[in-house]
């Protein structure tokens, strides 16, 4: 079962997102449809130890992340390949969030501080990077090393450059190698892999009208490079993943029979794959083993 923590009504971006929560996403429901839920505050639990115990992901961002529920994505694709250890993702997913904001807002410290993760996934506002790089590096650096105590290792989620500015796509990447530097941090160059994607699939769509945010095919390349770098092999051979955008449990978009569920076409989901591959074979930082 799932459940939702957030912080009662706020004002909502255009696509009706809500301003701030926390959810968890439990493997046996993934393939259900959300339902509604008391809201409860996340309780501590047991170290992961069995050999094939789920995946413990605290899974830190904003909309990059659950625009078309790049969590759950990453976990359907993990149970269609029949892997052993499973995600089972607790997201903290807050709209135009900085690392700043997660810091301060305080949710995330104390659920590093009374948990325990295998991994730490760590994305900060997508301008931040650019912008702000101190910013990225200065609180980067107090979650990581917070996840670090929790046992966890740390992901650095390295986003793509807005539509507009292609030129910036290496200056993410060398602020989130800074961070990566200062932590022992692994990067999962979600970015670069987008710029393979247009070499790899030039017809296909990755940013959605606002030129920012991304479609569910570009959704589904970030999910193979998590997976690339979850796993240790490539995604390649994985069916395509179909995206029912009314079942997002971050957003609330039209009723159900007026969003059709979306279908990854196997082509591009092919092309996916190997930019991910790409990607991770060339980018710095990258770690190759499942611990």
């Amino acid at each position: 079962m799932h459940s939702h923590l957030s912080r009662g009504p706020r004002a909502t971006t255009p696509c009706g997102v809500t301003r701030a929560f926390v959810a968890l996403l439990a493997m046996a429901t993934l393939l259900l449809s959300p339902t509604a839920s008391a809201q409860q505050p996340v309780a501590p639990a047991p170290a992961v130890e069995v050999a094939h115990a789920p995946l413990r992901i605290l899974w830190i961002g904003n909309s990059y992340s659950f625009y078309n529920d790049l969590p759950r994505t990453l976990t359907m694709m993990a149970m269609a390949a029949g892997e052993n250890r499973v995600p089972a993702i607790t997201a903290a997913l807050v709209p135009g969030e900085f690392l700043r904001g997660h810091v301060l807002r305080g949710d995330v410290v104390r659920a590093l501080e009374q948990q325990r993760w295998d991994y730490v996934v760590l994305q900060d506002n997508s301008l931040g990077p650019i912008q702000l790089p101190d910013s990225t590096v200065k609180y980067g650096t107090v979650l990581g090393t917070l996840a670090k105590k929790a046992g966890a290792t740390v992901l650095l989620y390295v986003t793509w450059p807005r539509q507009a500015t292609p030129q910036t796509a290496p200056v993410l990447v060398a602020t989130y190698s800074r961070l990566a530097d200062a932590i022992g941090a692994t990067l999962v160059p979600v970015g670069p892999a987008w710029m393979a994607m247009r070499e790899e699939s030039p017809s296909s769509v990755l940013y959605m009208e606002d030129g920012s945010h991304p479609t569910p095919i570009g959704s589904y390349v970030a999910a193979s490079v998590f997976y690339r770098v979850l796993y240790n092999k490539p995604a390649a051979g994985l069916l395509p993943h179909t995206f029912k955008t009314t079942d997002n449990r971050y957003q609330r978009t039209a009723p159900p029979n007026m969003v059709p569920p979306f279908t990854v076409p196997v082509a591009e989901a092919a092309a996916a794959h190997r930019a991910a591959e790409r990607a991770t074979r060339s980018a710095p930082q990258t770690r190759r083993e499942l611990r």
